[in-house]
């Protein structure tokens, strides 16, 4: 998924329950609405909390965001899953970790 960001991009498809790997030509045109309104969600939510500080982001004002603390998969590899317990997974796709639970999420990754 282009243009939203790595991070809200993980957390956008979790909350939808699509696979990262899913081509969208294979979403059907609920699944595309689901996760339309996913990434506003998680784009909102993001902003309301002033951002994803994972290093040293800070906002103008100089604080950290807090959005961090909400992530359900992004950067929580071998972490159970908030929501049902398996455990999170990642994989590489164009040099980017993708982080994504297999129980959860719907689509393409085999083993």
């Amino acid at each position: 998924m282009v243009g939203v960001g790595n991070i809200y991009a993980n957390e956008a498809l979790f909350s939808s329950g699509i696979m990262p790997d899913r081509k969208a030509s294979s979403l059907t045109e609920q699944e595309c609405d689901v996760l339309v309104n996913a990434i506003k969600a998680v784009l909102t939510r993001s902003i309301e909390q002033g951002g994803t500080t994972l290093k040293d982001f800070l906002q103008s004002d100089g604080k950290p965001g807090y959005f961090a603390q909400e992530l359900f998969v992004y950067g929580r590899k071998d972490k159970a899953c908030l929501i049902c317990g398996h455990t999170i997974e990642s994989i590489k796709q164009g040099q980017r970790s993708t982080f994504f639970c297999r129980h959860c999420q719907h689509g393409e990754i085999t083993d």
